[in-house]
């Protein structure tokens, strides 16, 4: 499967509507110009760190950062053969998983799109800062002309745990010459950010048993027995990752959308860790946000969970997260006391 084909058509009140023609002029000149002044273009989930960046004698044309701390190299094809370019963002990518925030900090201040600290750039950018900044990376090739080998190269390489992915720029004129530009990426953007989680992820999912001796190691292992086992009495059993337990949602359909996290480590102290998707969780429970925060502890704050795997295009625009600690029983069972009589409320509806 090759990078769609984009067509577009130009409606007017009252007319047929009357296609825009592909554009001849070549974009790949000024295509930089344009990513560094608003790269939302591209992926509104990325902020620029740097242009012109040099990266082992060779030249990275954009290195960003995104909504979830991931490092991402930004290169134009510009007229390279596709061995050539796939090499060359390898390369760049084998260095940018070297950095650390110190030295983002640095590229940014240098290239003037950071004055303060990289958190500070990223919260005013995304509202929020990640957990972890600069722990992961991945890689954009971008070109206003596809070819199939160069995606044929990137799709291998993404299939196989790369994080890499392909975005073709298509340019289209109408009659009055106002230009238009569409994009369309190889690898469903959402798709390549799992496979970067899987292929980054530093720790092995864990089994039932090994979560649970984990919590125990981390001094939470009876506040995680007590919510793991009644949680999933509500919603679903439990799924097993790194060091965090997921609870979904089971619609009647049999589809299924993940509502919780809770952490097997200490993520914010003391207590046992929780991250909600406070909007899914509303939804599926027809409650308030009011509502369940009255069933949360008091430390509980706001999260961006608008990434989360599964997202829709609403949830990317305006979910709404929540995370805190149950720091006693006596948290963890009023969150289930609530959770329990809005379901009961639903089966009564």
């Amino acid at each position: 499967m090759t990078t769609p084909e984009i067509r577009l058509w130009k409606v007017a009140d009252g007319a047929v509507p009357e296609e825009v023609p592909r554009s001849e002029v070549g974009l790949e000149k000024r295509l930089e110009d344009w990513l560094e002044g608003n790269i939302a273009m591209l992926d509104p989930d990325l902020m620029v760190v740097g242009r012109q960046v040099t990266a082992y004698g060779g030249i990275i044309d954009l290195l960003c950062i995104d909504r979830e701390g991931y490092l991402v190299v930004v290169e134009l094809k510009q007229g390279r053969t596709p061995r050539d370019v796939a090499a060359q963002v390898l390369d760049y990518a084998s260095w940018v998983k070297d950095l650390v925030v110190e030295d983002v900090e640095e590229i940014g201040k240098r290239c003037a799109k950071i004055e303060g600290s990289l958190a500070e750039a990223v919260q005013e950018r995304f509202g929020s800062v990640p957990n972890a900044l600069c722990e992961h990376h991945r890689a954009i090739i971008v070109a206003e002309a596809a070819d199939d080998s160069t995606e044929r190269i990137v799709r291998y390489l993404s299939e196989w745990g790369v994080p890499i992915n392909f975005a073709r720029i298509h340019a289209f004129k109408d009659a009055s010459g106002q230009e238009i530009l569409a994009q369309a990426f190889l690898v469903a953007p959402e798709v390549a950010r799992d496979r970067v989680r899987l292929s980054s992820n530093r720790r092995p999912y864990l089994r039932a048993g090994e979560m649970q001796a984990l919590a125990d190691a981390n001094g939470i292992g009876d506040l995680y027995r007590k919510l793991k086992e009644t949680v999933a009495k509500v919603l679903i059993s439990p799924s097993y990752y790194s060091e965090t337990t997921g609870f979904s949602w089971r619609f009647e359909d049999n589809r299924t959308s993940t509502v919780l996290f809770i952490y097997a480590t200490k993520r914010d102290g003391d207590g046992l860790s929780f991250t909600i998707h406070a909007t899914r969780c509303c939804d599926c429970l027809r409650i308030s946000i009011e509502e369940l925060r009255a069933m949360l502890p008091a430390n509980v704050r706001d999260e961006n969970v608008r990434s989360w795997q599964g997202s829709s295009p609403a949830e990317k625009e305006s979910a709404v997260g929540l995370r805190g600690s149950f720091q006693g029983p006596e948290d963890v069972d009023r969150f289930v006391a609530g959770l329990r009589r809005a379901k009961e409320r639903l089966a009564t509806d």
